[in-house]
């Protein structure tokens, strides 16, 4: 029973490890720290990185009027690469989750926030299959199938290229 209890023990340290959450790794090709794999917006305002996000997150005036009260999200999940070292990431970004904050009607458990590196390149997947070029990118996914992508900024605002992706579906 012993070894049972150590050898769950075991695993479920080695899944953690994998698994974590806002890891901060050193970049050889940036030679700087950086955010790396799946983060949380929690731990971007309460970090460091809170120097960058906060100033564009407070000044940005989200375009509420754009999200009509007949609009139904349609969305499964939304996928954001973003980069801690890329200027556009640290424009977009807060602009983003100040929209999600603003619009109440994103599930909030239907994003996931994920650092690559300067290679645009992860360790909790392989970013080859969603043809990573810039970031930020957010893939929007509609019945499980990619919809569309917002890559590096909008071609008019946040909120108006995903009102155009949302009219597109209904």
């Amino acid at each position: 029973m012993k070894r049972n209890v150590l050898s769950f023990t075991v695993l479920l340290i080695c899944i953690q490890g994998f698994s974590q959450l806002n890891r901060i790794v050193f970049d050889e090709k940036k030679n700087a720290e950086i955010l790396f794999g799946e983060f949380t917006i929690d731990f971007i305002a309460t970090s460091e990185y809170n120097e960058w996000f906060a100033p564009e997150y407070n000044s940005y005036q989200v375009k509420k009027e754009v999200f009509t009260p007949d609009l139904r999200v349609a969305f499964d999940s939304i996928y954001i690469f973003a980069a801690s070292w890329c200027s556009d990431t640290r424009r977009e970004l807060p602009r983003f989750c100040k929209i999600i904050d603003e619009i109440d009607i994103f599930d909030e458990t239907k994003l996931r926030f994920i650092a690559v590196d300067s290679n645009k390149k992860t360790d909790i997947l392989e970013t080859e299959d969603f043809y990573l070029q810039f970031v930020p990118t957010f893939i929007f996914y509609f019945h499980g199938e990619e919809l569309c992508r917002i890559v590096e900024e909008p071609r008019e605002s946040l909120e108006e290229d995903m009102v155009d992706l949302l009219k597109r579906i209904q």
